[in-house]
């Protein structure tokens, strides 16, 4: 449609123009290769599976307590290998992924960190399907009118503003946003804090409130006093047996926290395909509980132990 004058009061034309799209938007992604993706899941894959076997493990010992005792041996060598280096692996390969999506007109324009582009014309383009398992992360793979998938899979944590941009031109583009995995990852990007400083504060910090708990109760009852063995055998002494009562603490408190993450995730998942207008606060709440559990319910459990050990 062509632009139309009209004439104002004092005579001068004036031009008024349709409606026209949004602008470009760009949009930050990790592009994975079907290969690079693979590797990427075994690595995630092997942390959470070591991280979720001791931590099934550590709460039958709790259940059961004395029935299945947990080895420090297998513990240290499973956490020590089998968590660092996967996470190594995937956090390099997340950077080497980094991507940007720009959404025009005509075509999708995606910018790998390489410096490489690659135009998808949305003629071109048949669908948008969401990745049917959510690792590395979640993602949208892109179905061509040819038959075959394109060779870049797009991880993006919240898909819903770029599938609300690609469905400007195509609409058809855009009908995954009502997909209950893409509600599902919506919401996880909404209600589950992930910044640096929360995982700092939640699994390296708050674990010395226990831990000072613990370590005061045996260097009054060995010692007879807080700094006793500071004072018999000097500072070091004192440091290694806190570093020895905060590790244990330190441990517990991951194995637990991974293992009220994996409910969290699983009654989420749940709800995003079984009631998924309701899949936000099913987050929202499950988000919470999860907070009560760990700062509220294990501390609990803790001061438990303590009353019943000492």
């Amino acid at each position: 449609m062509s632009p139309t004058s009209t004439a104002t009061a004092s005579g001068t034309p004036s031009v008024t123009t349709p409606d026209s799209a949004p602008a470009p938007e760009r949009f930050t992604v990790h592009a994975w290769t079907p290969l690079v993706r693979g590797v990427g899941l075994a690595a995630r894959g092997l942390m959470l599976g070591c991280l979720l076997f001791f931590s099934g493990w550590l709460i039958l010992d709790a259940v059961l307590p004395g029935q299945y005792p947990l080895p420090p041996g297998p513990l240290v060598w499973g956490l020590g290998l089998g968590v660092p280096l996967p996470w190594l692996l995937s956090t390099v390969l997340r950077w080497s992924t980094r991507a940007t999506a720009e959404v025009d007109d005509t075509h999708l324009l995606l910018t790998l960190r390489s410096g490489a582009r690659m135009e998808l014309p949305y003629e071109a383009v048949e669908s948008v399907h969401p990745w049917k398992l959510p690792l590395p992360g979640p993602g949208l793979s892109l179905r061509m009118k040819s038959g075959r998938t394109f060779s870049h899979g797009l991880e993006v944590e919240d898909a819903v503003p770029l599938l609300t941009a690609l469905g400007w031109h195509v609409p058809q583009l855009g009908t995954a946003r009502e997909h209950p995995l893409v509600r599902y990852a919506q919401a996880r990007h909404t209600f589950w804090r992930r910044r640096w400083y929360h995982f700092v504060g939640k699994l390296v910090l708050y674990p010395m409130l226990p831990t000072g708990i613990f370590f005061q109760l045996g260097q009054r009852i060995t010692f007879g006093s807080p700094f006793g063995e500071y004072k018999m055998y000097g500072l070091a002494a004192w440091l290694r047996s806190f570093g020895r009562d905060y590790s244990q603490v330190f441990v517990n408190f991951l194995l637990f926290a991974c293992f009220f993450r994996a409910l969290v995730e699983g009654v989420s998942f749940a709800a995003a395909w079984l009631t998924p207008s309701y899949a936000r606060g099913v987050r929202r709440g499950a988000e919470w509980l999860n907070r009560f559990a760990y700062y509220g319910v294990l501390m609990a459990l803790l001061l438990v132990r303590i009353l019943v050990g000492y």
